[in-house]
């Protein structure tokens, strides 16, 4: 299985390591030495690869260094004797040292080097020493690596470099009962080769599993917290209610009918000339700000965000869930919007104006697309309360009869009379000015309105 190659620092790109190769004079040098040979040719390959191949750097490196010592203890003990197996044992420094040059070749030749090197010096030092050597041991932490070293994606090579691994344990505890004939016999020695050995191996199998349950969590983590993205994202397209559902059923149909709903549509007076005369990244800015401000009205007074087109925002009260009193909180919103793009305004030196219709009635609401999904809202209600909008005029928030009978009492409108809407006829039209004191606006219009 091919890999597409990107761009990865690997494994020891964390900030522990980065703190002690930045230390000055030798310490610092091993650091850097350490960080770069165990990341060695793991650049370019997909991050889960690429920390699989700095194990293998790892790993090789570790047993090439655990070398040195049974080098130094035969030249110790008896070098007169025991020179022909310290001899035969430094080629295993620089052949597991060079491990990581194979991930040049492609992601799983490093791991082939490093267990038919591993198995050919296990069972080479077995037949030097004897099984009471514990040498053999050594075929263990090959079968605690071998998932590690060539992935999930090669069980078959993985199980039968187990296969094997488990054959040359048991073919070396049942034949190499003693050292070879040239290798001379001490049971003392064989006792300090066993007290080495064994550790060793365990601290082998130890340290893989650790990586390998260490990976795991992180990919735990990693999933979790792109899950916990996801649902946010999902939570800014759609309504929490309306996300669980299509969540639980992906291929339903979601379709309603609502009985009454409160629209509101909002347009910023000649934005078209200001978006032709400012840079882009002024214009977006500018948009940015006043939307944003929106948004957070929105959340203050309960209401739903339906989408933006151009410079337009609409927004509905009583949908998805069932709302008391989504007319009033519309209006409520309309209100504070006008005050927000005042202080807005003030704070940029110039004047912006809004248009403002609200309408109240019937709608069908639902998500569309399999892409991209949208909530979205139709019928005459809101085809009636765009046109409101659309024939207000600059500042002013003009609301069908039913809006204003709805709220008569506690907020003020001055009777604009009969309008003729284009598609829907004449539509008697009220300004919403205001609310009665025992009934104040929100006073959050200011606090949305600040700096973003």
């Amino acid at each position: 299985m091919k890999h597409q190659k990107t761009d990865h620092p690997g494994v020891l790109g964390i900030p522990v390591y980065r703190r002690a190769a930045a230390l000055p004079g030798p310490i610092g040098a091993v650091w850097r030495f350490a960080r770069d040979w165990a990341v060695y040719g793991t650049q370019g390959y997909p991050p889960r690869v690429a920390r699989r191949l700095s194990v293998i750097n790892v790993l090789s490196a570790m047993v090439s260094l655990m070398t040195i010592p049974y080098i130094a203890l035969y030249m110790a003990w008896d070098f007169n004797r025991l020179w022909l197996p310290a001899l035969t044992l430094s080629p295993q420094i620089v052949l597991f040292a060079v491990t990581p040059l194979w991930n040049r070749v492609n992601d799983w030749a490093a791991g082939f080097h490093l267990c038919i090197v591993w198995l050919l010096f296990a069972v080479l030092y077995t037949w030097f020493f004897g099984r009471d050597s514990g040498l053999h041991f050594y075929f263990l932490p090959g079968v605690a690596a071998s998932m590690l070293v060539f992935g999930a994606d090669r069980l078959r090579l993985s199980a039968t470099v187990t296969l094997i691994a488990f054959a040359g344990f048991v073919l070396t505890e049942r034949l190499f009962t003693e050292p070879a004939a040239f290798i001379p016999h001490d049971p003392l020695f064989s006792d300090v080769m066993f007290f080495i050995t064994v550790p060793f191996s365990f601290f082998l199998v130890y340290a893989t599993v650790l990586f390998a349950f260490s990976e795991a969590s992180r990919a735990e983590d990693a999933l979790e917290m792109e899950h916990q993205r996801s649902e946010r994202l999902l939570a800014n397209i759609l309504p929490g209610s309306i996300a669980q559902r299509l969540k639980a059923r992906p291929d339903h149909m979601i379709a309603d009918g609502l009985s009454t709903v409160t629209i509101l549509f909002a347009d910023v007076v000649d934005f078209s000339p200001r978006a032709g005369r400012l840079p882009a990244s002024e214009t977006v800015n500018f948009l940015n700000r006043i939307f944003s401000a929106f948004d957070d009205l929105a959340a203050r007074h309960r209401l739903e965000k339906i989408k933006t087109v151009g410079d337009a925002y609409m927004v509905a009260g009583g949908l998805p869930d069932p709302q008391t009193d989504h007319v009033a909180a519309c209006a409520r919103m309309a209100l504070d919007m006008m005050e927000a793009v005042r202080l807005i305004g003030n704070d940029l030196g110039e004047t912006i104006e809004l248009r403002i219709g609200l309408h109240c009635g019937p709608v069908v609401a639902g998500v569309i697309g399999t892409r991209k999904y949208a909530y979205d809202v139709w019928g005459d209600t809101v085809n009636i309360a765009s046109r409101l909008e659309e024939y207000s005029f600059p500042g002013q928030i003009q609301a069908s009869g039913a809006v204003a009978e709805a709220l008569q009492g506690r907020f003020r409108f001055n009777h604009r009379g009969a309008v003729d809407l284009k598609g829907i006829g004449k539509t008697d039209c009220w300004f919403l000015k205001g609310v009665y004191p025992e009934q104040p606006a929100s006073d959050k219009a200011e606090e949305m309105a600040g700096e973003p």
